[in-house]
């Protein structure tokens, strides 16, 4: 008999701790039991996966140190990466957070719903799950299983997407166990399995702390109509596509600038896009993500004039002054191309100074399927 390969022993192994994880199918009929079981194993310090109104989530309550322990195992993030967490009323948020008049506005006329607001932290649950500068996200789910589970456990439930970073969005079961490892395998008690999810944008991410609004990330605050969705397969791909879609859109340039605007996580491929715009319009520099200098400029020729492709990165921008500072309302002329990563944090301003210019907005909006794949939306206005 030929000895198990390493790989052909992880797939045994693999298939035995799945066979044994609990997992509960939710019905009308057996509801009340799913609720109760997932309640003991949280406040015994389980880890549960449980579906959100916007994909399936890990859940464990916030303030029990060992089991935020194992959450921060399971999804491999680093301390200081925040982890949001889930209340049922702006009441119990107020215990855990500092809401100012801005996350009071959101909390009454937007939640419960898909939208995390971040505020200052009162440092009363695991320190951990907060940012580096001791903000903490806050939802209120839309979804009656999540908000039942914190009302009977009584204590705010971690509220983070199952899948490890760079993974596919789980929107089943299969979603979140086919992308673990085994230590991660390990770490889940219960599974609350409601089937597929409907194929929801992950959660707004709204920072109420700092002088001005700002959107860290935009899920189903989108601009425009969507005209195509394209599956990409890496980097080079992004490269890619970013000198078809601008090639698509050239003859635009002849009356109008073309204002681009990117929502996607770190690493997604953003800067990869618009090194593809550059290819296309024939930028003879090396095309840098601008994180550190916010904006940079790179002149091409187009037909009989002469434009430019403006990169501008908001991820470490403070405030809205400091955008607005940048005075990039005098790109907006015909024959420019003006791409914007992490649009969504001056995305009021964005559409005050573009309001009354003749211009061609695309939205890009990217997701992560895989490790490889990406998928690509984009919207046009």
């Amino acid at each position: 008999m030929r000895p198990c390969s390493k790989d052909q022993f992880w797939f045994i192994i693999r298939v035995v701790i799945i066979k044994d994880m609990e997992r509960l199918k939710i019905s009308q009929d057996n509801y009340e039991k799913v609720v109760e079981k997932a309640v003991t194993v949280l406040k015994e310090g389980g880890l549960i996966i449980y579906p959100t109104e916007t994909c399936y989530g890990v859940g464990v309550v916030a303030s029990n140190e060992e089991a935020v322990s194992k959450l921060l195992e399971y999804k491999k993030r680093p301390q200081g990466k925040a982890i949001s967490i889930a209340v049922n009323s702006l009441l119990m948020a107020k215990k855990f957070v500092e809401v100012n008049k801005t996350a009071e506005k959101f909390y009454k006329e937007f939640l419960p719903g898909p939208i995390t607001v971040i505020s200052k932290s009162k440092h009363l649950l695991d320190k951990r799950l907060e940012s580096e500068s001791g903000t903490l996200g806050v939802r209120i789910p839309e979804f009656k299983l999540v908000l039942d589970l914190i009302a009977k456990t009584e204590k705010p439930i971690t509220a983070t997407s199952a899948n490890s970073a760079g993974k596919k969005t789980p929107y089943t079961i299969e979603d979140v166990l086919n992308n673990l490892n085994k230590t991660q395998l390990t770490q889940i008690a219960l599974i609350l399995d409601a089937g597929e999810l409907p194929h929801n944008p992950p959660s707004t991410v709204i920072d109420t702390t700092k002088e001005d609004l700002k959107i860290l990330r935009v899920g189903d605050f989108l601009w425009g109509e969507k005209v195509d969705e394209i599956v990409v397969i890496s980097d080079a791909g992004m490269l890619d596509l970013g000198d078809e879609i601008i090639t698509k859109y050239k003859s635009v340039l002849e009356t109008s600038p073309i204002l681009i605007l990117f929502n996607a996580d770190l690493g997604a491929g953003k800067t990869q896009f618009v090194k593809g715009i550059g290819r296309s319009m024939g930028v003879k520099e090396i095309i840098n993500s601008p994180t550190y200098t916010i904006m940079k400029e790179y002149p091409y020729k187009f037909r009989s004039f002469e434009g430019k492709l403006v990169h501008i990165d908001a991820w470490r921008l403070e405030n809205i002054s400091e955008f607005i500072d940048l005075n990039i309302k005098k790109y907006f002329k015909p024959g420019n191309i003006i791409a914007v990563e992490w649009a969504g944090m001056a995305r009021d301003t964005l559409d005050k100074i573009s309001e009354n210019v003749e211009m061609l907005k695309l939205y890009i909006e990217i997701d992560y399927i895989s490790f490889e794949q990406r998928r690509v939306v984009i919207y046009e206005e």
